[in-house]
């Protein structure tokens, strides 16, 4: 198939790997480019390494950014990878801050686990 054909997808190709295991999330935030213009946003899905966001702008590929999100507060970081209607960001931060996004993604996993689980008894 054609390049121009494909549909943009959130979660790379197959064969990329990535360094944590993505958890999927629907937090809104905000995120501020480089030129200092900020834009609302969506996070699809997230690890203590970077993001997905849904955006109504996307920057470039090395861009530097910074996001507020709902939950997570202020991530910094730049863009990995553009799509059609948002991008992929990597954190830029130290371990111990890799270390706190680490335990509140897996709260914040178990939080989600649990709720389905109760909402599917509700049933």
């Amino acid at each position: 198939m054609p390049t121009a054909d494909r549909k943009p997808s959130l979660h790379g190709l197959p064969d990329e790997r990535h360094d944590y295991q993505r958890v999927a999330v629907n937090l809104l935030g905000r995120y501020m480019l480089e030129d200092r213009r900020e834009f609302p946003c969506q996070v699809v899905d997230m690890s203590p390494a970077g993001m997905a966001v849904i955006a109504p702008v996307n920057g470039y590929e090395g861009e530097r950014v910074i996001a507020y999100i709902d939950q997570f507060g202020r991530l910094e970081g730049s863009i990995v990878r553009v799509f059609g209607n948002g991008f992929a960001m990597s954190f830029a931060a130290t371990a111990r801050k890799r270390d706190k996004l680490t335990a509140r993604l897996a709260r914040f996993a178990k939080h989600d686990i649990i709720g389905a689980a109760a909402e599917r008894r509700e049933d």
